[in-house]
């Protein structure tokens, strides 16, 4: 049997599939499998006890248990045990005042929008209601409190899934139990989904000196995922460095130096394409390179010394884990090897030594939504035969044209704009055209395509959120519309032109 011919084997007779998470990228994905009616089950697990993902926002934190540095990417993440409630919490990584980096408009499933009385950028809160609203229909096939705990290739190239109670007799689905109605439970499946997002394990890089730092200092290095508000930090008398300069780097530097009045450093090694608030307390240097223990200083990049250094938050992501499959990771055959590039990948979702397994988020710099969805309906058209994959040669020579432009290490999976929404149109392209000699009901999920006017608002984002950071910060309000942000003359125009989308390869008709 050729590759090819193991291929189309694996993924001819798909009738059950298991979705391992319900966050935003699980709830698209088993929406588009349901409505494919193809599927005879389809059956989700989620380890928190609702919809929403990281969208649950938790006083909690994981600060005390996650390592400095923190460069494995099979660090299993375990829950926070609530005396009070006798339950668990999985530690978040949205913090108090954050909202969204997307406006409203683009960041929506197809078929339901936020509410009109939502800001352009929607708080934390009003997200995980959107999630929640969205999610509600699909109640039936979600197991809450349940954590998949192994996966297994089975000779037969179905999926064994064991999966766990996140309660207090396996304390919290770290370890198996024998009491009667809390085993583990032991289901075999066609193929499996794995949506369990990119914000759970933190990624601290190692520098010079950095773990004697930790040690000699306990709690000075920490991660975006264990900050919550500036209020955190008001007692720091030395400085506060925040090294990243993405989307978290950017938004807690200005936080911090706003709402604490004072200056921050923030350590970068390339500009933000993202958009972050401004302000002169806000003290650019460069990477670093040495922790010195003794007084308390970082040797940076250009040589020069920080002295009298209190904190070092990092907000330089996260890695990529999938604990269930360190089995299969050390087979010569693995999907992960340093928590950055999923390797063996087609489309950012198909992996084509394991054509039943599949991924979908793993882009960055996307609008997960949007992006998600589209994933889900692309992977419901091909797992029920609708799309055809092409042969593994031509897979195999997609992910090495990439590795040639972007490398074999995390930037493997950035989309950046126009990159995502090239992307999503051409998966989408495909679900359209599979579809367009059916009657609408025997469609399926249809994702939303991106348009002209869409487009152009995508590609605008970085000065609408900076103009609706300077709106709030000079008049108190949070604006709802765009109109009102021109209004108040905070931004000109912010619908990037025709000619510059054509530039982007974009040709509306």
């Amino acid at each position: 049997m050729t590759q090819d011919d193991a291929v189309h084997a694996a993924i001819k007779n798909i009738h059950s599939i298991a979705v391992i998470g319900a966050g935003p990228s699980g709830a698209g994905c088993v929406k588009a499998l349901l409505k494919e009616n193809k599927f005879a089950k389809v059956q989700a697990f989620e380890k928190r006890p609702g919809f929403g993902g990281l969208w649950n926002h938790t006083d909690e934190t994981d600060a005390l248990t996650t390592p400095v540095p923190s460069e494995k990417s099979t660090l299993d993440i375990e829950p926070i045990f609530n005396e009070q409630t006798e339950s668990y919490k999985w530690a978040s990584p949205v913090y108090d005042y954050l909202d969204t980096n997307v406006p409203k408009d683009i960041m929506t499933y197809a078929g339901i929008k936020f509410p009109e009385e939502c800001p352009v950028f929607p708080h934390r809160s009003d997200v995980l209601k959107y999630m929640v609203e969205y999610s509600k229909e699909l109640i039936p096939y979600i197991r809450f409190n349940t954590k998949v705990v192994d996966l297994t290739l089975l000779p037969d190239q179905k999926w064994q899934v064991t999966s766990r109670l996140v309660v207090k007799e396996t304390k919290g689905g770290k370890v198996s139990s024998s009491a009667p109605g809390f085993q583990d439970t032991v289901e075999i499946y066609d193929a499996v989904v794995i949506a369990t997002g990119n914000y759970d394990v933190p990624y601290i890089p190692d520098r010079q000196g950095m773990a004697e730092w930790a040690e000699a200092y306990p709690g000075t290095i920490t991660h975006v995922k264990s900050y919550r508000n500036p209020q955190q930090f008001e007692a720091a008398k030395g400085k506060i460095v925040v090294v990243g300069n993405s989307a978290s780097g950017g938004d807690l530097a200005y936080q911090l130096a706003t709402e604490l009045k004072r200056d921050i450093y923030k350590s970068k090694r390339s500009e933000n394409l993202l958009p972050a608030g401004q302000s002169e307390l806000i003290k650019d240097v460069p990477d670093i390179v040495k922790f010195n223990v003794k007084d308390r200083s970082l040797e940076l990049k250009d040589g020069s010394i920080l002295h009298d250094v209190d904190h070092v938050i990092f907000a330089t992501g996260y890695l990529k884990s999938f604990p269930f499959l360190n089995h299969l990771n050390e087979t010569d055959k693995p999907l992960l090897t340093d928590g950055h590039k999923v390797h063996g990948n087609y489309q950012h979702i198909i992996l084509y030594n394991y054509p039943n397994l599949a991924i979908i988020g793993l882009a960055r710099y996307v609008l997960p939504t949007r992006t998600s969805e589209t994933q889900g309906c692309w992977l419901a058209k091909i797992w029920s035969g609708r799309v055809a994959l092409p042969s593994v040669e031509e897979m195999q020579e997609w992910e090495a044209k990439r590795v040639e432009w972007k490398g074999n290490g995390k930037q493997f999976h950035d989309l950046l704009f126009p990159e995502d929404v090239h992307y999503c149109n051409t998966l989408n392209g495909q679900v359209l055209k599979s579809v367009e000699n059916e009657d609408t009901e025997n469609k399926g999920l249809i994702p939303h395509t991106w348009d002209k006017e869409q487009t152009a608002l995508r590609g605008s984002i970085k000065g609408i959120k900076e103009a609706y950071i300077q709106y709030r910060a000079k008049t108190g309000k949070l604006a709802h519309s765009y109109q009102e942000l021109i209004d108040a003359h905070f931004i000109d125009s912010f619908i990037i032109s025709d000619e510059d989308l054509r530039a982007k390869g974009f040709d509306f008709k």
